[in-house]
């Protein structure tokens, strides 16, 4: 049985919800739950597959700090972006449906998927450049999504948007009151179950086509510049240790 995801599965629906409350923050073991759901549903061959969070404060305020430590990071990055090529590969049609914080690895789960919902109280950010960190999913996907310049306001300065600016971008589809966000979802849901389902998993792969199989390239190598070459700075280790301390970080440029 999950314990940081309540997972539904179905032949045609099936539902993800991040479950670690208040923030639904992401470790290892909610990326391995992440996996083994994944598994089933591929399993199953869902049509259409849902994620959302838990709670009234975050769909997922971002991956767990304390598994960026060095004997953790590289089992954490393996795992993570697992679940994130295995989301944007699929053949089944992926709705984010978020709220509130939708920080860091959050919101590189969320853009990965097809359709992003976000409730009107979202605020989406990269905050990883305080931690002496850069997120690896985004750097790969967002310059492509969204334009270079745009991609380093957001990763470079760590910025958080709000979910109208982040849908006049291009991040997210929609934008709803949080209290006609599962209404939104079910009405998604709903138009894409009457269409064919190998019809939609054809099309799917026709529009990852007009990608160029880009995002794939750039996320082997963000991931092999974070693992051979920030890991080993002195200022990531700082970086994490502060924040882990709850102090201040005491920056060496090296």
């Amino acid at each position: 049985m999950p314990k940081t995801i309540q997972f539904h599965p179905g032949p045609r629906i099936s539902t993800i919800l991040l479950n670690r409350p208040p923030l639904n923050v992401i470790n290892i073991e909610m990326m391995d739950e992440l996996n083994a759901a994944w598994d089933e549903i591929d399993e199953m061959e869902s049509q259409v597959v849902v994620i959302s969070g838990t709670g009234d404060q975050a769909f997922s305020a971002g991956v767990d700090v304390a598994d960026h430590v060095p004997e953790r990071l590289a089992d954490m990055l393996s795992k993570f972006h697992r679940i994130i090529r295995r989301i944007f590969e699929s053949d089944r049609v992926t709705i984010a449906a978020i709220h509130g914080h939708t920080l860091g690895g959050g919101a590189e789960l969320a853009m990965v998927c097809d359709f992003v919902i976000a409730a009107d109280n979202t605020n989406i950010g990269q905050p990883e450049i305080s931690l002496a960190c850069f997120p690896p999913v985004a750097a790969a996907y967002l310059p492509r999504a969204i334009g270079f310049h745009r991609a380093s306001q957001l990763v470079l300065l760590g910025e958080s948007i709000s979910a109208g600016e982040a849908e006049r971008i291009g991040i997210v589809s929609k934008v709803v009151p949080k209290t006609d966000l599962t209404t939104c979802v079910d009405d998604y849901v709903d138009r894409l179950l009457t269409n064919s389902s190998c019809a939609v998993a054809l099309t799917k792969k026709a529009l990852r086509e007009g990608l160029d199989h880009r995002f794939e390239r750039a996320l082997e190598n963000t991931e092999r510049i974070y693992l051979e070459e920030l890991a080993h700075t002195a200022d990531m280790r700082e970086g994490t240790q502060a924040f882990l301390e709850k102090r201040s970080p005491s920056w060496k440029n090296r």
